[in-house]
């Protein structure tokens, strides 16, 4: 079973509604949300390394971790799979929502084809890898 992680800053009802809608395509995916892997409020330099040590794959809209020096280095040392949501600050959760589930398919297919690590920009018109 290849676990996703999504981040807080995402929801744990969006975690809870992607495994329910994804479980039925019997991919071996399963997706848990920080809030109940980790507990509320956990910070990324305790959840990066024990995340890395298990499946090591996580959605977040936190693009800040990739440009924070020290986080950036915790990706890489721990060979992660992450998608990071890239939309307007002012996009509401609705659209966030829709968003990832028009490219969950995308993402679930890189997610059980691809070797990590890797990166992945999502945005509203696509996936696309980070350079």
């Amino acid at each position: 079973m290849i676990k996703v992680l999504v981040d807080e800053n995402l929801s744990e009802h969006l975690a809870d509604g992607l495994n329910a809608i994804q479980r039925p395509m019997d991919n071996g995916i399963e997706v848990v949300s920080m809030k109940t892997t980790f507990g509320k409020g956990t910070k990324d330099e305790d959840w990066i390394p024990k995340w890395g040590k298990k499946d090591g794959i996580f959605l977040t809209a936190d693009i800040n971790i990739t440009r924070t020096k020290h986080l950036a280095e915790l990706l890489k040392q721990n060979d992660f799979g992450a998608f990071f949501l890239r939309v307007p600050n002012k996009t509401s959760y609705w659209d966030r929502v829709r968003v990832l589930i028009k490219h969950w398919p995308e993402i679930t297919k890189i997610i059980t084809t691809k070797t990590k690590p890797f990166s992945y920009w999502v945005t509203p018109n696509k996936v696309e890898k980070m350079a």
